[in-house]
This record gives structure tokens, C-alpha cells and sequence, in this order.
């Protein structure tokens, strides 16, 4: 499905020494929907009612339809969207530059399964892309079973490696100069990480102290803050925060959701302690089988960092989307520091926060030591009495944060919402993707509570079934019976709904480390992302092929792909079909793909070769057309979704055939029924409802 265009950016508002002009009581910031009286001499906060006298400086004249004369010309009184230059009274300290401490794994395990090379690799190109100019700081360090930072004292000079073995009592050494400015000493940088694989290839030492490693690193930046990049490649077992091996094969299932959980206490309160010095914690898992995905989650839960994973990792395959992986986190639009509040008018108050955030107690602030364009934080809100129909409830989310260029800056969103007593009017104006974005949220935070599968299944079907109800019985009363009414802008989610219920979330049979890598993103994802995760898109790719033929091998633009129907239904016979959510992408070949297409594509004759050949053989390019469309059809679709994605073959047999068709929910699997036998079912507990 294609996604929704991108916004503009928000206009940004020099408000000089003097600051932004907000209300004197709420702090509400300016907006639209300010009312100015008094020939424009006051005025009148849309949030608490207060009436404020209008400031010197920012006076002006009121025209003949009440309005100020000069609304059109200042962003913050006709746009719901500004960005404020923060003035001295937000800056506390300096604005942090960025910086970035990459630990690489070098145990025993890394080196032999290649990640340890990979890191490498991936470090040095992203070295290249990293924001803030002369200011940005990067430092390194690797791990096994003590943590080895290197200093480069000057652009001159050679590394130097200082050891942190007790990893008991953690620290970062003080006597070198452990982050180099990324600007200056970038070949010196790259040098020294070429020569890591070569240094470390004869490593025995099995053992790994990436939780000790984290807790340096995070030690190194506190008087700075920053972004630890923490890449993994087995469970860490010695140390402080080691972690013991919990594999659910053979377990209840009880006892398999008590895995989502953490086993180390001491991991959240060491996230809380980073996230106070505004240290952000990326957790980048490169193991072979199971790394405990739910413990060392906390770190990037709660410090506002992401979590990705490449398990099982291979280095010919994976090395792509780790690289891409890695230069779009440090090059994408983000900021620094950050404190966000949500301001609500009366009648209307926040009851809870949602995402990768962190919260102290007894505030209303939301703290984010690092904010990216690829997240959203969810606000909750009660509607706490009475609203009059008619009028409009406003809601404002103010976030100070340190922008790439060093700045400090308020991004300032405002909402105006009209109210309505009409509840057909509420259904029409309703918006699915926020609806099932709340929902996946809902139901990760319930199974990080310990819920039951089968009770989380009956949240996200009970939550579909009373939002149906309410529409059948306010508003399509008098319709048959023996219909499934659906509202219009409300029609697909049964079919997301089922879909959340066929996902790695909430189906049987799912590794922990998977459930917990889908509970990590479902928590952080905007909803722009959660549809595509739940419902991939499927495209025809022979049919694609034969429409632009030959003389026209260039793909339209990504977001003119309408998908295909998530069903085998929809899979042409001898027909190449592309499945992508926005986090892999698989190419499904039929059995009776024409022999030229499999040759054009793969470099095979024949499917039976293909099913031979022990690995499949990699999709690089190809001096063909087919080849060349693919190619350019996939580019599209990964600058769409600001996501390299792995692209997977499936042939028969292959883990890549089992995971395409589980992503068919509209069939009838093991996980569970078929669109049209959900739809029935979610008819008859209506009616059951209806009595």
C-alpha cells in the first residue's frame, strides 16, 4: 500500500532575545488559534482562557476581520507546525555535539562467523556520513572478555589500546583521549579499523562482556552524552549485566512470555542512568541463535535508541542491509537532548506516554536523549468532563531538542479539534492508522505485562468487535441483521486487526528473540510504519515485467505500486511475485517460473538447478533488462521506506518459502483463520453483542 506523502518541513521562527511569547499561566506557545483583543494589545490563551497582555516587540495592528495584519507573515499565527531558535533561557549548557561510541564485538564467535570484519567495514562507511561537521566526536572500542578502548592522542600519532579487564567494576579510562574529533582524525579512524580483523583473528577467548562494554562506553559519554552503537554477536556471559542462556524450546507457554521479560534488573536501571545524562543506547544483534533480544532491549527502550537484528548472521548476505543499516542511523534527520511535553485544553488531560522514551517521576516532561524521524511517541488523553459540542479542543506538543547544526530549537505542533455530540460524525472523520497503531502498542506494552497470548488475542479481537458494535448500533441501526455493517474510513480494520494477530506478536510457535524484536518496534514505530509491517505489500513482478517490456526497464515510482491481495490466490502461475514490509523484502519464484526469467535473474537454467544449488545464489545485477527493472524497482522502494531491506529468495523449501506465505494472512494457516472466516466471526459476536 502506497504511504502517505511527506509533510514539509515546519518554518523556523527567530524569536530573538525576548523567546517565544507563550501564555502566562499554561505556558501554551503561541498558535493559530490565539485570540487577540484589546486593538491587539492582549490576548486570549486558547488552552486556559487566560487573558495576556501582548508583549511590546510583538505588537501589531488588528484588521477589520479581527486577525492581526501581519498573521500571514509570522509562521507561529497561520501554521500548526513551527520551530522556534531556542533563546537563552532554554539553554542550560552548551548544545552537546553529537557523538558516538561504536563497540565491536571480537570474540571468538565474531571473528568466525565474519561479523567482526562486517563491524568493521560498516564503522568506517559511516564514519563518512556522521552530522555535526568540526564538532562530532567518535570513539572506539571493542570486546571480548574485557573492554579495549583506543586512544588517538594525535592526527599524527598511532592508537594507543588501553584494557578495562575487571569487568566487575566497570569504568572508562581516564588517561587517553578516547573520542576523536570525526572530522580531523577520520583516516587515522578508518586505519585503525581495518586493522581490527587482522588484530583480533587469532582471538580463542569465547566469552563476551557486551554488558560491561555498554556500561564503559555509557561512562565515557556522561560528561558529553551521545549514542552508544552496542553490536553483539553472542549472549554476553561474563561481567557485569551477563546474562544467562533462556531458550524456550520445551517450555509453556507461560513460561516462553516470562522470557520477554528481563532477567537483569540492572539493565533497565543502567538505561535510566544513561538516558539521565542524555546517552542513547542502539543495540545492533549479530548472533548465531539466541541473545536474550528482551534484556538488552531496555537499554534502547528506554534511552530512545533503536534495536535491529541480523540473527542468523551472514556476512555475504547481511552485510548490505548492516551497512545501510548503519549510515541511514547516523546520517537521518535526528536531534539531540530532547524534552517533550503535551499541553492539553480544558476538559482534556495526558494519561500516559508511549515509545522510546524516558519518563522520571512526578513529571510531566517525556525525555528522548535522542529523537530520529523513523519514530513516534504516543500520548494517551482523557477526555476529563464535558465538552460542548460546537466548539474546539486543542492540543500542543512542544519539543526542545539540539538540531545536527548545534542549535537548540522548540519544534511546536498544535492540534485544533473540533467537538461533535454526533457520533456518525466521529466514524467518519476516524483514522485507521492511528486506531491499529494504538492497538499494536497496546498489545506489546500487554505482553511486556505478562499477559497471555490468548488474552492479548482477545484484546486486539475485542477492540475491533466494540468499535464495530458502536457504529452498528449509533449509527446503521436500521440495517439488516444478517450484514456486517463496516464504516468507511474504518473498513480495514478487521483485516489489520487479523493481521496483528498472524504476527511474530502474538502467533504460536515464535522464538523470544523474535517476539521481543517485534515488541521493540511495534513500540517506537509512527503509523506509517505499523501498516506496512502488518500488511506487506505484494507485487507482481512478472506482470510488471510484461507491461514495461523490454525498451522500457525502468520501474515507475515506488509509490505508485498498488499491492496485490496478501493471499495465494493472488500468486500467478509460473509468475516472480516481491513481498516487502518496509524491514526485509522476499522474492517469491513459482515452480514453473520460465527457465530465461530464473536465467536473466539468478543466472540459473532451471528451477531444479536451482533448488540444487546449496545456497541460493544472490540477486546482484545483472546486464539484462528484467535484472535492471528489479534493481530499480527495489531502489524505489527502499528510498520510500528510508530502508535498505534485505531481499530473500524463496525456493521450496527454503526458512525464506515459510516466512513469505505466513506474511499471506488472508489465507488460513497455522496461525490461524482466514480473512473471510475472521470476518464471520467478528459479525457473529456483534450480533451476540446486539442480543
Amino acid at each position: 500500500m502506497p504511504s502517505k506523502p511527506t509533510p514539509p518541513p515546519a518554518q523556523t521562527v527567530d524569536a530573538s532575545e525576548a523567546g517565544p511569547v507563550r501564555c502566562g499561566r499554561c505556558k501554551a506557545y503561541m498558535n493559530p488559534w490565539m485570540r487577540f483583543t484589546g486593538s491587539g494589545r492582549t490576548f486570549t490563551c486558547n488552552f486556559c482562557g487566560l487573558s495576556n497582555n501582548t508583549p511590546d516587540h510583538y505588537f501589531s495592528h488588528l484588521g477589520p476581520d479581527g486577525r492581526r495584519t501581519d498573521a500571514h507573515e509570522r509562521p507561529e499565527l497561520c501554521r500548526g507546525s513551527v520551530e522556534y531558535l531556542a533563546s537563552k533561557e532554554y539553554v542550560f549548557r552548551p548544545p552537546m555535539a553529537p557523538a558516538h561510541v561504536f563497540l565491536i564485538d571480537v570474540s571468538q564467535t565474531a571473528i568466525a562467523t565474519g561479523a567482526t570484519a562486517s563491524l568493521c567495514r560498516a564503522v568506517a562507511a559511516a564514519l563518512e556520513r556522521i552530522q555535526g561537521g568540526p564538532q562530532a566526536l567518535v570513539g572506539i572500542a571493542t570486546f571480548d572478555s574485557a573492554v579495549h578502548f583506543y586512544s588517538i592522542r594525535s592526527p599524527s600519532a598511532a592508537p594507543q589500546m588501553l584494557v578495562m579487564s575487571d569487568v566487575a567494576d566497570v569504568f572508562a579510562p581516564s588517561s587517553g583521549k578516547l573520542l576523536m574529533e570525526a572530522a580531523e582524525y577520520k583516516s587515522q579512524l578508518v586505519e585503525l579499523l581495518e586493522s581490527l580483523p587482522a588484530m583480533w583473528a587469532a582471538n580463542r577467548t569465547n566469552e563476551n562482556c557486551a554488558g560491561a562494554a555498554i556500561e564503559a562506553a555509557i561512562d565515557l559519554l556522561k560528561p558529553y552524552g551521545g549514542k552508544v552503537h552496542a553490536f553483539v554477536a553472542s549472549l554476553p556471559s561474563v561481567g557485569v549485566h551477563s546474562l544467562k542462556p533462556r531458550e524456550a524450546s520445551g517450555l509453556g507457554e507461560k513460561d516462553k512470555l516470562a522470557y520477554l521479560m528481563s532477567q537483569d534488573n540492572t539493565l533497565r536501571s543502567l538505561a535510566t542512568t544513561a538516558a539521565d545524562h542524555m546517552v542513547c543506547v542502539d543495540l545492533l544483534v549479530l548472533g548465531q541463535s539466541y541473545c536474550d533480544v528482551a534484556s538488552l532491549s531496555d537499554l534502547a527502550t528506554t534511552t530512545g535508541g533503536t534495536v535491529y537484528s541480523y540473527t542468523p548472521y551472514n556476512s555475504q548476505t547481511d552485510f548490505d542491509q548492516l551497512v545501510n543499516d548503519l549510515i541511514w542511523n547516523v546520517s537521518r534527520l535526528q536531534g539531540l537532548e530532547a524534552v517533550m511535553r503535551v499541553r492539553c485544553s480544558s476538559g482534556l488531560d495526558v494519561e500516559s506516554y508511549s515509545g522510546h522514551c524516558y519518563r522520571q517521576p512526578n513529571t510531566p516532561d517525556v525525555y528522548l536523549p535522542a529523537i530520529d524521524c523513523d519514530k513516534a511517541l504516543l500520548a494517551r488523553i482523557n477526555v476529563t468532563e464535558k465538552l460542548a459540542a460546537g466548539s474546539e479542543a486543542y492540543v500542543q506538543a512542544a519539543l526542545l531538542y539540539t538540531n545536527m547544526s548545534g542549535q537548540r530549537v522548540i519544534r511546536v505542533h498544535t492540534l485544533a479539534l473540533p467537538i461533535t455530540d454526533n457520533i456518525s460524525t466521529v466514524f467518519k472523520g476516524a483514522d485507521l492508522d492511528a486506531q491499529i497503531c494504538s492497538l499494536g502498542r497496546r498489545v506489546s506494552s500487554s505482553l511486556l505485562g505478562q499477559a497471555t497470548l490468548g488474552a492479548c488475542r482477545e484484546l486486539v479481537s475485542a477492540a475491533v468487535v466494540a468499535t464495530l458494535y458502536a457504529y452498528r448500533r449509533y449509527c446503521a441501526s436500521s440495517s439488516s441483521a444478517v450484514q456486517l455493517i463496516l464504516p468507511e474510513a474504518l473498513k480495514l480494520l478487521p483485516l489489520y486487526a487479523l493481521s496483528l494477530l498472524k504476527g511474530a506478536g502474538l502467533k504460536d510457535n515464535v522464538k523470544p528473540d523474535d517476539r521481543s524484536l517485534w515488541i521493540a518496534r511495534m513500540g517506537c514505530l509512527p503509523c506509517s510504519g505499523v501498516g506496512p509491517l502488518l500488511y506487506p505489500r505484494l507485487l507482481p513482478l512478472s506482470r510488471l515485467l510484461a507491461e514495461a517490456g523490454e525498451g522500457n526497464a525502468t520501474a515507475a515510482d515506488g509509490n505508485t505500486f498498488e499491492g496485490l491481495t496478501l493471499s495465494s490466490e493472488s500468486l500467478e502461475l509460473g509468475g516472480v511475485s516481491l513481498l516487502e514490509n518496509g524491514y526485509e523484502a522476499i522474492l517469491y519464484l513459482g515452480r514453473d517460473v520460465p527457465n530465461q526469467l530464473l536465467h536473466d535473474l539468478l543466472g540459473v537454467d532451471s528451477y531444479d538447478e536451482l533448488l540444487r544449488i546449496p545456497n541460493t545464489p544472490a540477486l546482484l545485477p545483472r546486464d539484462n533488462w528484467p535484472s535492471r527493472l528489479l534493481s530499480d524497482l527495489l531502489n524505489k522502494i527502499r528510498l520510500q521506506r528510508s530502508s535498505f531491506m534485505r531481499l530473500r529468495v524463496a525456493r521450496k523449501g527454503d526458512p525464506a518459502e515459510s516466512a513469505f506465505f505466513a506474511m499471506l494472512v488472508e489465507d488460513r494457516s497455522t496461525a490461524g483463520m482466514s480473512y473471510v472466516e475472521y470476518l464471520c466471526q467478528i459479525h457473529r459476536l456483534i450480533q451476540n453483542k446486539m442480543g
